[in-house]
């Protein structure tokens, strides 16, 4: 992977295939290559034609590590995915993100909406305009000498997802423990891209998606059968759900 600089930060980011630019963002404890390279979405993309450009988000895989959770907020990962256009040159592309990922694009539509041409919300829902306990618990868990301690579920599965990747755990909860600024609900209306919000029937984590598209103009919502959070992204009724939406409007 390639790698620039952005707000203190040294991103890895890969650019493949050629056409109209599409930016993809992963999840929290994720990586490019786990959640869009495994799964299919880069070979998917650049079949169809597309310029993919995907990144690691800081603190995640190859890029820099950062200890300090006010290092992770929303405003300076999206501010990094903008930076990554800028350095490539692009003025406009398509955007994917997906889980946390989703959150960074959310706040790309509204704040950097003219950067974009569509917006696809992947993994999230209703859920996201509810209080959560995900950050504390989850950094708890990453912190943890011991992962067989760990209670909660949810936030153990993300610390043997982290530990499997390979990732810094103290990079990961660092940014798990990172303020989130204002709900949702604050500036989803600003988001005037044409948008589809979609996440797996299964998917605790995510709530229903119609109730979260609701809160953006004109935004679609698709509800994938027999999927949950974390297999959603290989599936193929999930990817091609998104592939049409996609298509549907060039």
């Amino acid at each position: 992977m390639a790698v620039f600089s952005s707000g203190g930060a040294d991103i890895a980011y890969e650019v493949a295939g050629e056409g109209y630019p599409i930016l993809l963002v992963h999840g929290f404890a994720g990586t490019a290559e786990d959640n869009w390279g495994r799964t299919g979405w880069v070979q998917a993309l650049t079949r169809a034609k597309r310029q993919v450009v995907t990144f690691d988000l800081r603190g995640h895989g190859k890029s820099g590590k950062l200890y300090e959770p006010t290092d992770y907020t929303m405003e300076k990962m999206a501010g990094d995915a903008v930076a990554l256009l800028d350095h490539l040159g692009i003025e406009r592309a398509d955007l994917i993100g997906y889980s946390m990922g989703a959150g960074i694009a959310m706040r790309l539509a509204a704040r950097h909406g003219a950067r974009f041409r569509f917006v696809v919300l992947g993994g999230v829902g209703g859920r996201m305009l509810e209080p959560s306990s995900f950050g504390a618990a989850t950094a708890e868990a990453l912190e943890a000498a011991d992962p067989e301690t760990i209670s909660d579920r949810t936030a153990r599965g993300f610390r043997l997802y982290a530990e499997g990747l390979g990732q810094d755990l103290r990079a990961i909860a660092a940014c798990a423990r990172a303020p989130r600024e204002g709900a949702a609900t604050d500036f989803l209306g600003e988001i005037r891209n044409e948008t589809l919000v979609i996440a797996g029937a299964r998917d605790d984590m995510a709530g229903d998606p119609a109730v979260l598209a609701a809160r953006i103009p004109g935004a679609k919502a698709e509800t994938i059968p027999g999927t949950d959070h974390m297999f959603a992204l290989p599936n193929p009724m999930f990817k091609g759900a998104v592939m049409d939406f996609l298509t549907g409007y060039v």
